[in-house]
């Protein structure tokens, strides 16, 4: 009866496409064809806001033959289409606007075009029945989605196409300056452990009667980091993300025990400071671990283990004894919040008379609305304030997600107001744009809150199609849809992954046998020869999709050299300081400096010109002029083709600069 067709990523179907600024007037188009009854009538209806929507419908006009046709961009229209138009100007509010097309034929049935989910979402559907849906915002909205961001919403050049190496400093390298007597020392608390032998396994069963608690260290160091920073930057890192470095029980230190101290066992605030300072002298921005949604039971304000010399929030509930830090956390009345099993910082089978992340008694979350904690940490002397004046380039916001919209945007203007190029990046797992925790959509990206999030969305769909859980056309398809939905400064700011500290490790993941049940099978399991041959092989093509897609290119330390392992704590090893580097590694560390050394793969423009089952190829490019696509000029090679072709051994790629080929493998 007809086909109604729409794509989001052409500019003759929406024009200007992809994200836009508050304000912007989009020219909307929709066709029709293989009419057999007459159209009486084609609206465009939509719902825009965010913490609540409201709606409406455009009637949209018929174009002329041949008006505006030119602009197709190469699309094929049928020679029976009939195109129809609207120009609506966005809301001047940051939010969403979704919309869908009704089209009303004359023998008074109706047909609906609604983002096709086979095709991601960008093209459309034609249906004999409108889907049901709530449209106050708490849940998806099954319509063709435009992102409207705040007209000034600018994220720190230094991000966009940066490379960054992620650091869990306690297994990242001990230094020359290394004390294993201070670190003894510093052990004498029962649960933990301590590694004499860098090399030594990570423990995964703890003591009892606890269990695992990730409280075994190996003593790396800021120290340590700072003396590897001059190889860093010559393997092309731009920039650095810590894993937390403050004071804590635990080895991971998600666990805050003191936001303005840095743990002893990593060093001392100078040697933070020492660290930001020197990083910077050679190109690299640190950027540290925030973790604001809970803290450590072990901790400042806390204090349930009676470590520290203040009256913490527990010794008020205990002893009576009055505490600025008991309205920071939420203790329930002759209540208890049943713990499901042990686990990081659990003790097997306890409860807890408060509020804790994840039922982790460990980890009593926080009141981010309490205005006394939303100053001690977004205040004028707070500690984003202390560790942005001493030199840190920002902060990756531990489950971002789970903090309030409102202290979100509380922090970000802290940060913008101590340093306009200071970072704010967020531990976002879904896509981000239109995504919804706690009832409502969150305002994530913008303008508002993050710069930028941690691309686990891009690294699913390289792990699927690397994997062979999805082909090429599917994955341009998922690419294509990121750059449809994603603010342009956004785009080239997030940090791309792989691999990190709540991932296994990428080769394991890409080439090794399914993750086995219990840890004591995680532990014995390593690749098989052919395994890790095909593993390298799947790496280098995960790493060349990084630095073909905006973004940051993000690396997980030791990725670079293969290292192996399952989830937490097995993707937490050490460096291994004492391999030689492998062809693989030399590999990686080339692709990782051709990233940093070329404009056009940092700032470039980005198209997918091939994809088929099993391979892909991007462009890379600059615009006519020599410019990126913020409108700079830059040096080097006008255009960058990166190929992947995925096999049963593997993959193979290679990049190739104005035609000549520069890396295969």
């Amino acid at each position: 009866m007809i086909t109604i067709s729409h794509d989001v990523t052409s500019a003759f179907y929406r024009s200007p496409s992809g994200a836009v600024p508050t304000g912007t007037k989009i020219k909307f188009r929709v066709t029709l064809s293989e009419i057999t009854v007459n159209v009486h009538a084609v609206r465009l209806f939509y719902m825009y806001g965010l913490a609540s929507f409201s709606g409406s419908y455009v009637l949209m006009q018929p174009e002329e033959a041949g008006t505006g046709f030119g602009l197709t961009g190469g699309i094929n229209l049928p020679p029976d289409a009939s195109v129809y138009s609207a120009d609506i100007r966005m809301s001047d509010e940051p939010g969403l606007f979704f919309y869908w097309f009704e089209i009303r034929l004359e023998d008074g049935c109706y047909r609906w075009g609604f983002p096709d989910e086979s095709a991601e979402g960008l093209t459309a559907e034609t249906l004999k029945f409108s889907p049901p849906f709530l449209s106050d915002g708490s849940e998806r909205i099954p319509g063709f989605q435009v992102t409207v961001h705040t007209e000034d919403f600018h994220t720190p050049d230094w991000m966009k196409g940066a490379v960054c190496y992620q650091i869990f400093p306690d297994r990242f390298n001990r230094g020359s300056q290394f004390s294993e007597a201070k670190a003894l020392d510093l052990m004498r608390y029962p649960e933990r452990i301590w590694h004499h032998d860098w090399n030594e396994e990570v423990d995964f069963a703890g003591k009892d009667p606890e269990g695992y608690e990730a409280c075994d260290f190996f003593g790396g160091t800021l120290g340590g980091v700072i003396e590897k920073l001059a190889c860093l930057a010559e393997a092309g890192v731009t920039a650095l993300y810590l894993n937390p470095v403050f004071k804590g029980r635990s080895n991971h230190r998600y666990d805050t025990g003191d936001y303005l101290s840095v743990d002893p066992l990593l060093g001392t605030n100078d040697d933070l400071t020492e660290l930001f300072r020197k990083a910077g002298e050679v190109g690299i921005h640190v950027i540290l671990d925030g973790v604001f949604s809970h803290t450590g039971a072990d901790s400042l304000y806390f204090n349930r283990y009676d470590r520290y010399d203040s009256v913490g929030a527990w010794q008020e509930k205990r002893d009576d004894t009055p505490s600025r830090y008991t309205s920071w956390y939420r203790f329930y009345d002759d209540k208890r919040t049943p713990r499901s099993s042990a686990g990081e910082g659990g003790h097997a089978g306890e409860t807890a008379p408060y509020e804790c992340w994840w039922n982790f008694p460990s980890l009593p979350n926080v009141n981010e609305d309490e205005l006394t904690y939303r100053e001690f940490i977004c205040g004028d002397g707070g500690v984003l304030a202390q560790w942005l004046k001493a030199g840190c380039s920002g902060f990756r916001l531990d489950v971002s997600d789970e903090l309030p919209d409102a202290f979100l945007r509380l922090l970000r203007r802290r940060v913008k107001k101590e340093n306009p190029e200071a970072c704010v990046i967020g531990e976002i797992w879904e896509e981000p744009t239109a995504k919804i925790s706690y009832g409502h959509h969150r305002d994530f990206l913008f303008g508002r809150t993050h710069d930028a999030v941690m691309g686990y969305a891009f690294r699913a769909d390289v792990v699927d199609f690397l994997k062979g859980n999805m082909d090429a056309k599917r994955l341009r398809r998922c690419f294509d849809r990121l750059c449809a939905i994603t603010p342009l400064e956004s785009l080239y700011s997030q940090m791309n992954l792989l691999g990190s500290h709540d991932t296994a490790r990428i080769i394991t993941k890409l080439a090794g046998a399914p993750q086995p049940a219990s840890r004591l099978e995680q532990s014995k399991l390593t690749l098989t020869e052919s395994q890790r041959e095909k593993g390298e092989l799947l790496v280098l093509a995960g790493v060349l999709l990084q630095i073909g897609f905006p973004g940051m290119m993000a690396v997980y330390y030791g990725d670079e050299r293969g290292m192996e392992g399952y989830d937490d704590p097995f993707n937490r090893r050490t460096y291994p300081r004492d391999e030689k580097e492998s062809v693989f590694t030399a590999r990686m560390l080339s692709l990782m400096r051709l990233r940093s050394s070329t404009p056009v793969l940092r700032t470039g423009g980005f198209r997918i010109i091939e994809a088929d089952d099993n391979s892909i190829a991007i462009c890379r490019f600059l615009l006519g002029d020599g410019s990126d696509v913020f409108g700079r000029r830059v040096d080097g090679p006008r255009e960058a083709v990166i190929r992947v072709r995925r096999d049963g051994n593997g993959a193979e790629g290679e990049v190739a600069f104005d035609g000549s080929p520069v890396f295969s493998f």
